[in-house]
C-alpha cells in the first residue's frame, strides 16, 4: 500500500492508483472533461490539475500516480482560480444556447460552470464560429461543431471501444475539429456511443432532438430486448409517449455503452401492426370475437386433439419472459399433455435427442455462469462461430476493451467478417455445423500445417491454446441451425475436456442472438427438458406425425426461413402475439398479448444472469396478459388453474430450479452441484474428417448464410422504423472477386435454389471468402417467399450477378 496525504486526509492506496481515483474513492469530486473510465488517457482538458507539494507545476489529478507520502491539494487557492480560468476560456468561445441545446440539464460543462465557474468573464471578443449550421453526419447523428471542448471522448470511443475508427480531429491548435471522413458518419456502426459520451451538447441524436427536455421524462430501467448480451438502459418516456433511450455508466454489464440496435431501436414498441382483439377464422376469414368465445374454441379444439391421441406442439419466442415460459411449458405439457415444446424457430439442429442430451450436458457442465468481464480476463479469448460484432455489438466492445487492457490473444472462427478480425491473431471462414471438423483438428496431438486455410489456421490456433493457461470459449449459436449441432455440442464438450487435463482453466460461454434463449431453456422450453435442465422420461405422443394443433406465442415459425421442419401450416393453428406477422396472417385462432415493454417479468442473459425486465407503459385496459390466457384455457379444459402472478411463479420455478436467480452467489458452481439425469461422457470421440469439397454445383455455387445484422434483430427490429431506415433495403453481400470497386456499381446478384430465386443489389465486402453470400434473415423472411423452405443450413445456391433492376426480385 502507499501512504498519502489528501486535502489533509491520510490515505492508503493500491500502487499504481491515481490521484483522480483515489479522491473519487473518498467522495471528493474533481471536474472532468476529457477523462473517462473506459478510455485511454488524454490529460488535455486540465479541469483535473490538483496542487502536489514540492512540484511546481499542478499536476492532472487523471493521469498522477501517488507516491509514497505525497502530499495533495484538490482545494487550495491555486487550483481554484485555475479552474475558474479554464472554464472561462472554455466559454470563450462557446455557444450560450442552453435554453436551445439537447443536452440542456444533463450537460456536465453547464454543471461544472454552475459549481465552479466565477460567474462573469474578462473575454469581450465576439465568439468564434466554426460552422453556421449543423452537420447531420448520418441518419442518427448530428454534430455542432461549435458547442465542442475538443475532449477527444468521442474520437477515443469510436476507435478503442467500437473499432469503427470513423470520428478525428482535422486541422491543429485553435482551429481543431472532430469531424467524420467527408464530415460523415455513413459508414460507421450508428451506435450513438459518441453521443453517450460527449459532455456537451457537440452531438446529439437525431431521432431525440427538439423532443423533450430532462427534467420532463419519467425514466425505466429495464433490459435490452434485442440480443442476448443482456445490456442494461434506460426508457425515457414523457405522457406515456417514448423518447429516447440512455445508459447509465454504473449500471449494467455494458455501462453505457450500447449497439445502434439497443440505443435506437426501441421504438419499435410503436412500430407494427398490433394484434388488438381476439379473432377466429370463420369462412376463411378472421372474424373479431370475444375472449370467452376465442378461449373456448382452443380448448375445444385440444381436447378433441387429446382424446384421439393427436400431436399437439408449441413454440414460444426467446423474447418471451423466464415467468412466462415457465407457464407456457406447464400449459403445454400439463394441460395439452406433449412434450414438443420449443423456444426457437431456427434451431433446427436441437430437433434430435441427441443434440438436446449434448446441449443439456454442456449447459449443466462447463458453461459458466459468471459475468463475462471475469471470462474475458482470460490470456486467450476463443470466438467460435460466433457472429459477435453483428448479432452480440456490445459483446464485442467488451471484447476489444479487453483486448486493449492487456497482452492476450484472440482467435475467431466464424462463418461471416468480424470487427474483431484485425486484432485476431488467428481468423478464419468456417461454415456452421464444421465446428466440430475443426475442433477435432485443434485438439490433434499434432495438428499439421497444410495448403489449406483450415489446416492453417488450426496449426497456428492450436499453438496459441497450447501457449495460455487461462481460455475463454465464446460459442456463437449458428451451428444449432445444421444437421451436425449434435456432433458440433459434443466436441466442444471433448474441448472442454482436453484443455482441463492439460492443467488449463476454460470458461465457456454461449452468444445467443436473442434475449432470453438460455432463460427459456432453463424453464424447459425445449423437448425432452423439465424446467431446471432436467430430463423427461416420460412417454408422449409420438412427434414424427404432421402437428394437428400448433400453438405458437410471440413467433413465426411457419415462416422461418431456417426451419425446414415447419413449412407447412397445421390443421389448427393458434397465433398468441401483440403484432401480427405472416403466421397470424393464416391463424385459425388469433389472441392478443402485450408486446415487450409493456410487462414486468425477467431475462436471463448469456452469462447467466436473471435480470429485471421493467414495463415502461401498461397495455391498453381491455387486453390480457400471456399468463391469463394460459390459465383461463387451462380452466376451458377442466383443468388445475395455471399461475399468473409473477411472484407465485417464481417460488414455483425456485421449488423445481432452486439456483435460479443466484447468479451473483456462484450460480456456475451450484448448476454443477444439482443432480442432473442426462448419461455420463462416452470416451473420447474419434477424430471427424474433415468437410469433402463441395462439388454438388457448378462453380458458380455458393453457400448461402443469414442471420442478424448491425440494424437487425428478428421481427422486433424490423418494427423500428429508425433501424429500417439505417438498412437501406434488402442486399446480397459476397465477395465478388478482384476489381476496381466502380466495377461492381449498380450490380446485382440472383441466388436460386431448388426452382425458386432471390434478387437483390450488390453489396461487396472483400472480407468474405469465394465460397459464401450472405443475405440477411429479415430480407429472406419478407422477400425470400419460402426460398430456403425444404433445405438445410447452410445450403449451396447458384449465384449471378446482373445489371440494375427492380429491388428484391422474387420468383
Amino acid at each position: 500500500m502507499v501512504t498519502c496525504i489528501f486535502d489533509g486526509q491520510t490515505l492508503e492506496v493500491d500502487p499504481g492508483t491515481t490521484i483522480l481515483t483515489a479522491a473519487r474513492q473518498v467522495g471528493t469530486d474533481i471536474p472532468t472533461f476529457c477523462y473517462h473510465a473506459r478510455l485511454s488517457l488524454s490529460a488535455s482538458c486540465r479541469m483535473c490539475l490538483v496542487e502536489v507539494e514540492g512540484r511546481k507545476k499542478l499536476e492532472p489529478a487523471c493521469a498522477t500516480v501517488i507516491a509514497p507520502d505525497m502530499v495533495i491539494h484538490s482545494q487550495s487557492a491555486r487550483v481554484v482560480t485555475t479552474r475558474q480560468d479554464m472554464l472561462e476560456i472554455l466559454l470563450a468561445n462557446h455557444p450560450l444556447d442552453c435554453p436551445v441545446c439537447d443536452k440542456g440539464g444533463e450537460c456536465e460543462l453547464q454543471d461544472t460552470v454552475y459549481q465552479y465557474g466565477k460567474g462573469d468573464s474578462r473575454l469581450r471578443d465576439p465568439k468564434r464560429v466554426f460552422r453556421e449550421a449543423d452537420i447531420e453526419l448520418n441518419k442518427v447523428i448530428v454534430f455542432n461543431a461549435n458547442r465542442c471542448i475538443q475532449c477527444q471522448r468521442c474520437v477515443r470511443v469510436c476507435e478503442e471501444i467500437v473499432g469503427d475508427v470513423a470520428l478525428g480531429t482535422a486541422e491543429r491548435g485553435l482551429d481543431s475539429e472532430i469531424t467524420g471522413v467527408g464530415n460523415s458518419l455513413k459508414d460507421c456502426s450508428h451506435c450513438g456511443n459518441c453521443i453517450e459520451v460527449c459532455p456537451v451538447g457537440a452531438l446529439m441524436s437525431i431521432p431525440y432532438r427538439y423532443k423533450a427536455r430532462p427534467w420532463d421524462l419519467e425514466k425505466t430501467e429495464t433490459i435490452c430486448g434485442m440480443c442476448g448480451t443482456g445490456c442494461a438502459f434506460t426508457v425515457e418516456t414523457a405522457e406515456g409517449a417514448f423518447k429516447r433511450v440512455k445508459s447509465d455508466p454504473d449500471t449494467g454489464l455494458n455501462k453505457e455503452l450500447l449497439c445502434a440496435k439497443g440505443r435506437f431501436g426501441f421504438d419499435a414498441i410503436d412500430g407494427g401492426r398490433r394484434i388488438e382483439q381476439p379473432m377466429i377464422r370463420k369462412n376463411g376469414a378472421l372474424e373479431v370475437v370475444s375472449w370467452n368465445e376465442a378461449i373456448a374454441a382452443v380448448a375445444t379444439k385440444a381436447c378433441d386433439i387429446k382424446a384421439r391421441q393427436g400431436r399437439i406442439q408449441g413454440h414460444i419466442s426467446p423474447r418471451q419472459t423466464n415467468e412466462t415460459g415457465f407457464v407456457f411449458q406447464q400449459m403445454m405439457r400439463r394441460v395439452f399433455e406433449t412434450q414438443d415444446v420449443h423456444s426457437s424457430t431456427r434451431f433446427s439442429g436441437l430437433d434430435s435427442p441427441d443434440a438436446v442430451t449434448a446441449l443439456a450436458r454442456l449447459v449443466t457442465g462447463p458453461m459458466q455462469r459468471r459475468p463475462l468481464q471475469s471470462l474475458l480476463e482470460a490470456d486467450c479469448i476463443f470466438l467460435l462461430g460466433a457472429n459477435i460484432t453483428e448479432e452480440n455489438p456490445v459483446s464485442g466492445y467488451l471484447v476489444r476493451s479487453a483486448m486493449n487492457a492487456g497482452a492476450k490473444r484472440l482467435i475467431i472462427a466464424s462463418s461471416r467478417p468480424c470487427g474483431l478480425d484485425p486484432i485476431a491473431a488467428a481468423t478464419l471462414r468456417l461454415l456452421p455445423g464444421n465446428e466440430a471438423d475443426l475442433l477435432s483438428r485443434l485438439i490433434a496431438d499434432t495438428p499439421q500445417i497444410q495448403s489449406n486455410p483450415a489446416d492453417q489456421f488450426a496449426h497456428k490456433a492450436a499453438g496459441l491454446l497450447a501457449g495460455s493457461k487461462h481460455i475463454a470459449l465464446l460459442i456463437g449459436t449458428e451451428f444449432l441451425r445444421s444437421p451436425k449441432a449434435a456432433e458440433c455440442l459434443r466436441w466442444i464438450e471433448q474441448a472442454v475436456r482436453h484443455f482441463g487435463a492439460q492443467g488449463k482453466k476454460l470458461d465457456l460461454q454461449f452468444l445467443f442472438d436473442r434475449p432470453n434463449q438460455l432463460g427459456l431453456w432453463d424453464m424447459g422450453c425445449l423437448a425432452g427438458l423439465a424446467p431446471g435442465w432436467q430430463g423427461i422420461h416420460t412417454a408422449s405422443p409420438a412427434n414424427d406425425g404432421p402437428v394437428d394443433l400448433h400453438y405458437v406465442v410471440g413467433a413465426d415459425p411457419l415462416h422461418s426461413i431456417l426451419h425446414p421442419a415447419t413449412d407447412a401450416k397445421p390443421p389448427f393453428l393458434v397465433v398468441h402475439s401483440s403484432h401480427y406477422s405472416k403466421a397470424a396472417e393464416q391463424a385459425d385462432v388469433l389472441l392478443p398479448a402485450p408486446s415487450y415493454g409493456e410487462e414486468d417479468g425477467t431475462y436471463t442473459n448469456n452469462e447467466g444472469r436473471v435480470q429485471s425486465l421493467r414495463s415502461v407503459r401498461s397495455p391498453k385496459q381491455d387486453l390480457l396478459g400471456a399468463r391469463q390466457v394460459f390459465n383461463l384455457i387451462s380452466g376451458a379444459m377442466r383443468q388445475r388453474p395455471l399461475p399468473v402472478d409473477a411472484d407465485q411463479i417464481r417460488d414455483k420455478i425456485a421449488a423445481v430450479y432452486p439456483v435460479f436467480g443466484q447468479f451473483d452467489q456462484g450460480l456456475g458452481r451450484t448448476v454443477a452441484a444439482m443432480a442432473y439425469s442426462w448419461p455420463e461422457a462416452g470416451p473420447l470421440l474419434q477424430g471427424v474428417a474433415p468437410p469433402p469439397p463441395d462439388d454438388s454445383g457448378p462453380r458458380t455455387c455458393r453457400s448461402l448464410l443469414s442471420g442478424d445484422t448491425l440494424f437487425q434483430s428478428g421481427q422486433l427490429a424490423a418494427r423500428s422504423s429508425v433501424l429500417s431506415s439505417l438498412d437501406n433495403g434488402a442486399y446480397v453481400e459476397m465477395n465478388p472477386g478482384a476489381g476496381a470497386e466502380h466495377a461492381f456499381e449498380g450490380l446485382r446478384v440472383t441466388l436460386s435454389v431448388a426452382g425458386k430465386s432471390f434478387t437483390a443489389p450488390l453489396k461487396v465486402n472483400h472480407s468474405f471468402d469465394a465460397e459464401t453470400v450472405f443475405v440477411p434473415e429479415r430480407f429472406l423472411r419478407e422477400h425470400g417467399q419460402g426460398f430456403l423452405s425444404g433445405v438445410e443450413y447452410p445450403c449451396l445456391v447458384e449465384v449471378a450477378l446482373s445489371g440494375s433492376g427492380d429491388p428484391s426480385e422474387t420468383g
